[in-house]
């Protein structure tokens, strides 16, 4: 028994049966961290499991990750759940990408003709299975352009979704990772039958453009116009994403969107409110960043316009962490949505195409004003947080002097249908 538990254990832990010289089958087991085993098979029938000192011991062997060895079953449970968390977490619904618009799209896809969502393949599998689930994915991006009348780069950024929440939840892509080369070239090829006009390019606001507005439609003694005042105010001085000020399809979180309690000093002079980067993977336990915007602009003042939200609305100090920064007469979060409607409602009075704006249209108009009025690149960068954090405004663009530039850019009227080649990026980030 010593020499067949020494045979078996020289095996490399691979999993499987194997066979000694004596003619004997082996399992190698995966080593546990406190004992090693090793499973005796006589006439194809396992006999029980053996320690490292070669001791008999009782062990049900099912081959799967949750009943590896007894001693160890609770904590592998734990790890397990511990795995799922992680990987649901890894995405911005929390849910591993299962919400997406893609995600969605597939199941319901794959429910319409009959097929498993989760189809995982082994990375050696025939090519003839391969190709065959490659055609299945073909036939999907067919399906979203012709019943949903999508765009084929559209179609392709569903199909994306689709490929990261299948690795999370199966371990491998569709196809098995097959480089699904002709997707892409059906992609390309749908673009020049159907035509793809690609993405709408948003336009900037201009600060002297949208102060007019405001005060034609926005009431500052109003809870309503005072909230979405310091909103529009805040995101185009601190070239906020839509994401960062506002909530998008979820339910507000304290943890992550903005509060009343996040607002860490406010005076005429300046604003400091403590934020989370929705792109900026080194921040994402909290809101451990600063945003800092300067006070006294010709034209946007968002920390006059956060003093006139405090009067206007005030909220006692006890309540001030479960209380949206900015919200609506009902006590709800503003939503993104709501943002959207009313910069185009206002540019639509100016005369513009509402369509041509959104949300982020205070963060290209806020770095297009910085740009005209003479930042730096290394401001702007920073400032807006695309290659720098918002905590390196003491290292690299000192306090004071991001507070001047952000007053000089609520103050710098910018032909807001122009566009600055330069800048075009921010349209994207």
């Amino acid at each position: 028994m010593d020499e067949q538990f020494a045979a078996a254990m020289a095996r490399p832990p691979a999993g499987s049966w194997f066979q000694d010289e004596s003619g004997n089958h082996f399992i190698a087991d995966e080593i546990g961290p406190t004992r090693e085993f090793a499973a005796l098979n006589l006439g194809g029938r396992p006999t029980g499991y053996f320690d490292d000192q070669g001791s008999p011991f009782t062990f049900d062997f099912t081959g799967t990750l949750h009943a590896e060895h007894p001693v160890d079953a609770e904590r592998m449970t734990h790890y397990d759940k511990m795995i799922e968390d992680a990987l649901d977490a890894s995405t911005s619904d929390l849910k591993g990408g299962a919400s997406s618009t893609g995600v969605r799209a597939w199941r319901k896809f794959c429910a319409q003709f009959g097929y498993k969502a989760l189809r995982p393949l082994d990375a050696m599998a025939p090519l003839g299975v391969k190709l065959r689930e490659e055609r299945l994915v073909m036939r999907f991006i067919m399906w979203l352009v012709d019943s949903r009348d999508i765009l084929a780069s559209s179609a392709a950024n569903y199909l994306g979704s689709v490929q990261g929440w299948h690795l999370r939840q199966t371990g491998v892509k569709l196809c098995a990772g097959l480089r699904l080369a002709r997707v892409a070239e059906i992609v390309k090829g749908l673009k020049r039958l159907r035509g793809d006009p690609g993405r709408r390019v948003r336009k900037g606001l201009s600060p002297d453009v949208l102060r007019r507005q405001m005060d034609r439609q926005l009431d500052p003694t109003t809870v309503g116009g005072a909230n979405m005042r310091a909103a529009l105010s805040l995101g185009f001085q601190g070239l906020l994403r839509g994401a960062e000020f506002t909530v998008r399809q979820k339910k507000w979180s304290p943890e992550k969107d903005m509060s009343r309690a996040d607002i860490a000093d406010l005076s005429v002079e300046k604003a400091v409110v403590m934020m989370l980067p929705c792109k900026n993977m080194q921040h994402m336990n909290g809101k451990t960043v600063p945003l800092v915007v300067g006070g006294g602009g010709t034209f946007i003042d968002a920390p006059a316009e956060l003093l006139n939200l405090c009067r206007v609305d005030p909220v006692s100090v006890a309540e001030q962490a479960a209380t949206p920064l900015f919200r609506n007469a009902d006590g709800s979060a503003i939503t993104e949505a709501q943002v959207r409607s009313t910069i185009q409602a206002l540019m639509a009075d100016e005369g513009a195409v509402g369509a041509d704006f959104g949300a982020h249209s205070l963060r290209i108009g806020g770095a297009t004003a910085l740009y005209r009025a003479g930042a730096s690149h290394v401001d702007i960068m920073t400032m807006g947080r695309w290659s720098s954090d918002c905590y390196r405004l003491y290292v690299r663009s000192c306090l004071g002097h991001s507070v001047d530039w952000s007053r000089r850019a609520a103050s710098t009227p910018v032909d807001y249908t122009a566009a600055v080649d330069e800048y075009k990026h921010v349209d994207c980030y």
